[in-house]
């Protein structure tokens, strides 16, 4: 009998070597800014600081999606030390302060002095997250990097270009437009292949359609024709609230480049959720919106499936159930929001549905 439980025991130890040995996400150290600092000093790493809040929904997809993927938690885990960091609790504020961070999540990497090599900002899927963390440790294609490049040649369009799109990823559009406006004049005849790119970068930045309009006329050729007819379909809704020339602007970019491209799609789900938001922020919607809403609904959860986005979506159906007064509607809509992301703002809509909060 005893012989028998020490095999179990071995047994089970075994059993959680190997779950351990072969978990596939990356490991975060605990402690402090400064404990981990020192150790990401002490080990010769790099440290990535991971600022993120708990109503924030694409740290969740970065968890889920990013962290959890085998090709990145193995660079991680070897090559830098790895840390979490709520930006609203503890040290978290004065750090984020600190970093100038004010969006989530917020990726900041510096080295073993706390000196900053550069940045994500936002959500990348895992392959680009890879590609930019595997650069970042080789002090490649960094804002130094580039950065000291200019130094060298203050013209030089890549190297302009590189920056301003690193400062616009950062949200930062006051500092790019300058690199943007650099490459124009250093290269006018687009032998780097970037001017376009940073012409339309401005158009964009601008929110005028009519600009978007010019370069596409002006760059007939350029590799970057997907991405401005949707920036025009984009700047109809998010600049000009006009739902109808961006759903035309779309048609078009579905005819020119099919319903299977994932930046169109992407693009696309935005524009849905945009809609299905203003109409869940109308408390005084006729039936007939109401009911529309719930169709955008249906076509939108087709594109965001297996996203955080999903749990966006089905908040959305259930506060339009709500209001056409349909409870157990909404209600399972909201516990399939709840089931993939339960956040606080779901569950209190889940009280507001069943009468416990009254609606603000």
């Amino acid at each position: 009998m005893e012989n028998k439980i020490k095999y179990l025991l071995l047994f089970f130890v075994l059993i959680l070597f190997t779950v351990r040995t072969f978990a596939n996400e990356i490991e975060f150290s605990q402690g402090t800014y400064n404990d981990v600092l020192t150790k990401a000093k002490n080990e010769n790493k790099i440290l990535m600081i991971d600022f993120m809040t708990d109503w924030c929904k694409w740290c969740v997809e970065l968890d889920k999606k990013v962290y959890t993927n085998s090709e990145v938690a193995a660079f991680a885990n070897k090559h830098q030390v790895n840390w979490k960091i709520d930006a609203e609790k503890g040290e978290g504020p004065d750090l984020a302060k600190k970093f100038n961070v004010s969006g989530y999540p917020t990726i900041v990497f510096v080295n073993g002095n706390g000196e900053e090599i550069d940045r994500i900002v936002g959500y990348l899927p895992a392959k680009k997250f890879l590609d930019a963390i595997t650069d970042f440790n080789a002090g490649k294609n960094t804002m130094g990097y580039f950065k000291a490049i200019l130094e060298k040649d203050p013209s030089d369009p890549v190297a302009n270009y590189k920056i301003g799109k690193k400062y616009l990823e950062y949200g930062d559009k006051e500092s790019a437009k300058p690199y943007f406006d650099k490459v124009l004049t250093s290269d006018p005849a687009n032998k780097s292949g970037f001017t376009d790119d940073a012409s339309l970068m401005i158009a964009q930045m601008s929110e005028k359609p009519e600009q978007v309009e010019a370069f596409i006329v002006t760059f007939p050729d350029s590799d970057q024709m997907k991405l401005a007819y949707l920036a025009l379909a984009e700047v109809a809704y998010q600049s000009m609230n006009d739902m109808a020339k961006a759903q035309s602007g779309y048609d078009k970019v579905f005819t020119l480049y099919g319903k299977n491209d994932e930046e169109v799609n992407q693009s696309y789900s935005q524009f849905l959720i945009a809609q299905l938001y203003l109409l869940s922020k109308n408390k005084t919607n006729p039936e007939a919106d109401l009911k529309k809403g719930l169709v955008t609904a249906g076509e939108c959860l087709e594109y965001v499936r297996g996203s955080v986005n999903e749990a966006s979506v089905y908040y959305y159906i259930s506060e339009i159930y709500n209001q056409l007064g349909e409870k157990q509607n909404a209600n399972d809509a909201i516990d399939n929001a709840i089931k993939i992301n339960p956040t606080k703002n779901f569950q209190k809509q889940k009280e507001k549905i069943n009468g416990a909060v009254k609606d603000n």
